[in-house]
């Protein structure tokens, strides 16, 4: 079998972001966005935590999932699936695949933790080396390994098991008495997606294979899928963390994606003066600041354009456009474009349009272009938003009382956590908004702050 050659060489992974922009830029809060004069909006490569934090350095959480993402034992798996006695050869080639898929998981979150000044600098730095440390050992005990003998393949994945025990902390030394000590790390309980529970219902198929769960719906509408009852939620007691790996793919495919560089440019008439604001939004943290540009005009007419990036480690964009105490505003010609190409537009000459939703009217008098504009009055809240998934894949808690929290997501890149209070008795819900398919690889039961 070829041997599994990932980019993953260094004890420690640091990737600090290039910033987008060179413009002068002020920071807005923990990991915002930029604003520059012009109205350019960038990601700053360094993060202003509180105190006694301070500015550190920020971490590109994709190359670092890219990075610990290049353990692919896929070719492995085809060879021994096709071989003789290939049962126990297949089981510890998927053992090596799944710890590798949680060295994945667990270091992107730490990076996302880092970047919002949840964990230290001394604590990231730690935990980055031990992760590090783990990933190259898993990495250097498949490229020596030998799976000629029924013992060869055991050796292996004994060896696979005592990696997953230190990532659980299980690793500890004797205490003095010789008795067995605590875990450094709290506990870990781990769930294959094909035990997951199954909500029955129409809409949605249900299929299991390699001990995952694949999800499937080809119709519009609300679809609960698999649950994960209250009592495992709670059975590591106290506040826990419940993480969901795997994929997801939506249909039809979103028009933007994590990373993508968009230039946003439109047309405007304002009745006074005030604030029009360009957000480039996710739908999994709809009202976060960053990628935000704020422009403040004067009364009368004008254009503006501003170029934003779509946050790695995110997913599900879409483009927002407002204004805040303008009195009544026109829009026009609104674009979006992506190398060079208009991806998105709003123009106000059709009764819809499409991957638009807005809760302007369109007016013919004097239009800024064209035979009409939109007509908006300034207040809270997106008045035209362009290319909002209509699809997604959504976790949520619930209890007798109702939902307690949700997420929504286009992605599982990295894995999705919803926090557990001891006391709660929630159930997660997994299931589908709209058309697309989801495959779950396992759940993470995990007491907050092990990871």
């Amino acid at each position: 079998m070829p041997p599994a050659r990932p980019r993953f060489l260094a004890a420690a992974l640091f990737f600090p972001c290039l910033a987008l922009a060179t413009a002068t830029a002020t920071t807005s809060g923990c990991g915002g966005a930029q604003t520059s004069a012009g109205g350019a909006s960038a990601q700053s490569p360094e993060i202003e935590c509180p105190e006694p934090v301070g500015t550190i350095p920020r971490e590109s959480c994709a190359e670092i999932a890219d990075d610990f993402g290049s353990f692919d034992v896929s070719s492995s798996l085809k060879i021994a699936g096709a071989s003789r006695g290939a049962e126990q050869r297949i089981e510890a080639i998927r053992a090596a695949a799944d710890l590798a898929a949680k060295l994945k998981g667990e270091r992107v979150t730490l990076c996302e933790s880092y970047n919002t000044c949840k964990t230290k600098p001394a604590e990231h730095a730690a935990e980055d080396q031990r992760l590090a440390g783990l990933m190259k050992e898993l990495i250097d005990l498949w490229d020596a390994r030998k799976f000629v003998e029924a013992q060869d393949v055991a050796r292996f994945r004994e060896g696979v098991a005592k990696i997953a025990a230190k990532l659980d902390g299980a690793n500890a030394a004797p205490g003095a008495d010789g008795a067995a000590p605590a875990p450094s790390r709290p506990t870990k309980k781990s769930k294959r997606g094909e035990a997951l529970a199954r909500i029955e219902g129409a809409g949605v198929t249900v299929t299991t294979s390699d001990g995952n769960v694949t999800i499937k719906s080809t119709a519009a509408g609300t679809h609960d899928a698999l649950r994960v009852p209250a009592e495992e939620l709670r059975s590591l007691g106290g506040r826990t963390r419940v993480r969901v790996l795997g994929s997801y793919t939506p249909s039809p495919s979103p028009l933007i994606a994590a990373g993508d560089e968009l230039t946003i440019r439109f047309k405007y008439r304002a009745a006074q003066a005030g604030e029009l604001q360009v957000a480039l939004r996710s739908i999994e943290d709809p009202e976060a600041v960053e990628s935000t540009v704020v422009f403040r005009v004067a009364a009368g007419a004008g254009t503006q354009t501003t170029t934003l990036t779509a946050t790695p480690g995110s997913s599900g964009f879409y483009v927002g456009i407002g204004a805040r105490g303008a009195g009544t505003v026109e829009f026009d010609d609104v674009e979006v474009v992506q190398n060079n190409a208009v991806i998105l537009a709003a123009r106000a000459e059709a009764a819809s349009e499409p991957h638009l939703a807005s809760t302007c009217s369109t007016s013919k008098t004097k239009a800024l272009a064209g035979k009409a504009s939109f007509r908006c009055e300034s207040g809270e809240g997106d008045k035209l938003v362009l290319g909002k998934p209509a699809s997604h894949l959504y976790l949520a808690l619930r209890a007798a009382a109702g939902e307690r929290s949700r997420i929504r997501t286009l992605s599982l890149e990295g894995g999705r956590s919803l926090d557990v209070t001891g006391k709660e008795d929630v159930e997660l819900v997994i299931g589908l908004e709209g058309p697309g398919s989801a495959t779950i690889r396992f759940i993470e039961v995990l007491p907050v702050g092990s990871d």
